[in-house]
């Protein structure tokens, strides 16, 4: 029988797409971004953050007080070129909370973040990840909390990802059956930023559940390109 090929889907492994990964005790630079911001051993990476806009950015120096080091993701071999790069950074995902809640999303994919120059950085924009956390019956809610957010069953379903203030949609009338455990939310003040992350997350969703959306999106008749609320 003929070969197939088979067409690879992971775009971010391809070897000609640059990015910078989030986990749980550090930063890495692909083998890609690596070439391209030429780094090395011999090289130190400042960070720094703007925690309005959720985003990251990387200053690539010599040694310098206050920068920190790098090291290869797995060690060179003769022939095989440029290696990924690390950088420790663990009391600073931890100082974010922001940051912490990309560093734990399961899937290694919505990890990792396509870099762009400005200026002296290369920054990268973070998605907000639902670091804020409650019980449904909970009062620790601020009455002026705007976002985005997701209802979850205590199996870890996500049955709904509204944006809004978050207060007052979980204690609307109609929502009083609803059968959900916590709700996890990020507070973002503008509207249109609002829109943006929730249906960035619903997308996200849908990609992961064979175009399904979460079961009350779904009863309420909310599509992503609609919003919700």
């Amino acid at each position: 029988m003929p070969w197939t090929l088979i067409k690879r889907e992971d775009t971010f492994e391809g070897s000609n797409q640059p990015f910078i990964s989030v986990a749980s005790h550090h930063f890495s630079f692909n083998t890609e971004f690596s070439r391209k911001a030429e780094l090395g051993p011999e090289k130190r990476v400042k960070i720094y953050v703007d925690e309005h806009s959720l985003k990251l950015g990387f200053e690539f120096v010599t040694e310098e007080e206050g920068s920190y080091a790098l090291y290869g993701a797995r060690g060179p071999k003769k022939g095989e070129g440029q290696v990924s790069m690390n950088c420790t950074s663990v009391a600073i995902i931890k100082k974010f909370p922001w940051i912490q809640a990309v560093a734990n999303l399961p899937d290694k994919k919505d990890r990792r973040f396509t870099p762009k120059k400005e200026g002296n950085l290369w920054a990268i924009q973070l998605c907000p990840a639902f670091e804020q956390r409650n019980a449904r019956e909970s009062a620790n809610i601020p009455s002026d909390a705007v976002g985005i957010y997701r209802y979850i069953r205590e199996n870890g379903e996500i049955v709904y990802i509204g944006r809004g203030n978050i207060r007052n949609r979980l204690g609307s009338t109609e929502r009083t059956n609803w059968d959900f455990d916590r709700i996890e939310y990020s507070v973002i003040k503008d509207p249109d930023d609002q829109v943006k992350w929730e249906s960035f997350w619903l997308q996200k969703y849908k990609e992961k559940n064979k175009g399904k959306l979460p079961i009350y999106n779904k009863l309420s008749g909310f599509e992503s390109k609609a919003g919700t609320e």
